[in-house]
């Protein structure tokens, strides 16, 4: 199933899964925003961080690192370090679509997620390379060769709790911890701000599903999200409910066929992320018979999320969850 999900994010628009990230600074790769070299502030002082693989010292915070998964390449937009090289830029941008998030120019590609090219990663000359410890731990030792490495795994439970560690540990390695302690802080304030809106509107404590719709192999393939994956513990600090209670693999998903979507809650609006050009909710499902009689169906409940909204991805892409939540919600 893990292997099937990180097939389906590093492939085309037909199979690819929405992804979203949200950025916040945009200063020239290696400065703060500010234009002070990054780390300054705290040169010289040993930097030990929590890795996947164990505890991991730095000499002094990090300037020049790669990416070789998007999550991170996010949260280092995020404190305002953007990465020297970045595996996969043009799914980056494809798929991470939110405000602020754009990788800048100058951010050299480095290959596919799955296999980056390690020429590439080397001539970048790193300080520091950030994986994932399942999709990349079979080139860990290559890749410790080139510069120190930290891994970090994202589906550890709870994942929430799982990404903001993630993050500040990301931080602390390049000198911006204080920075993601404030980027984290946003979630919280977007979710009560949410909230407060929903209370209002007299939505507070809805009921919701949350799906992520493509096509495999001809037929319409839905995952859909329980409260062990990361984009509904975010919506449930707004006080959201959520409707679906199917069975959770390692990312906290249930993959059902159309059939499957009858287990929905009765009450339930249906939020989903799809494709432009691969939407089964507005394509091949829209005329099946037991779509149009899905109660969110008749009650026109089914609503679409912006198709950048990467429900896998870190600090910022959560609070892209919670925005365009509140734009399909209405408030």
């Amino acid at each position: 199933m893990q292997k099937t999900l990180r097939l389906l994010a590093t492939g085309g628009a037909t199979v690819a899964l929405v992804l979203t990230a949200v950025g916040c600074g945009g200063g020239t790769v290696g400065e703060t925003n500010d234009g002070k070299k990054a780390g300054d502030a705290t040169a010289g002082a040993e930097i030990t961080v929590d890795t996947a693989q164990g505890k991991v010292s730095l000499d002094k915070p990090a300037v020049k690192v790669v990416t070789l998964e998007w999550t991170y390449a996010e949260e280092l937009v995020a404190v305002g370090l953007p990465p020297v090289g970045n595996a996969d830029n043009k799914g980056y941008g494809t798929w991470i679509t939110a405000k602020g998030a754009a990788l800048p120019a100058q951010v050299a590609d480095v290959g596919n997620r799955n296999e980056p090219s390690l020429e590439k990663i080397k001539a970048l000359r790193p300080d520091l390379i950030v994986i994932d410890n399942e999709r990349s731990k079979a080139s860990l030792k290559q890749l410790r060769d080139i510069a120190p490495v930290l891994s970090f795994t994202y589906t550890t439970k709870p994942q929430l709790a799982t990404m903001k560690k993630n993050f500040t540990e990301l931080a602390k390695a390049v000198g911006k911890e204080d920075k993601a302690a404030e980027v984290n802080a946003r979630i919280d304030a977007k979710a009560a701000d949410l909230k407060s809106r929903l209370d209002k509107a007299g939505k507070g404590g809805l009921t919701y599903s949350l799906a992520q719709g493509f096509t495999a192999n001809g037929a319409a393939s839905i995952r859909m999200l329980t409260d062990d994956a990361i984009a509904p513990q975010v919506l449930n600090l707004a006080g959201l409910k959520n409707g679906w209670k199917g069975q959770s693999d390692a990312w906290g998903m249930t993959t059902v066929g159309i059939e499957g979507l009858t287990q929905v809650d009765k009450d339930a609006t249906f939020l989903y992320v799809a494709a432009d050009n691969d939407n089964p909710f507005t394509g091949d499902l829209a005329g099946n018979a037991v779509w149009k009689g899905l109660s969110f169906v008749k009650n026109d409940k089914a609503l679409p999320l912006d198709p950048g909204t990467w429900l896998f991805g870190g600090p910022l892409s959560a609070q892209h969850i919670l925005d365009e939540t509140g734009k399909a919600l209405k408030v």
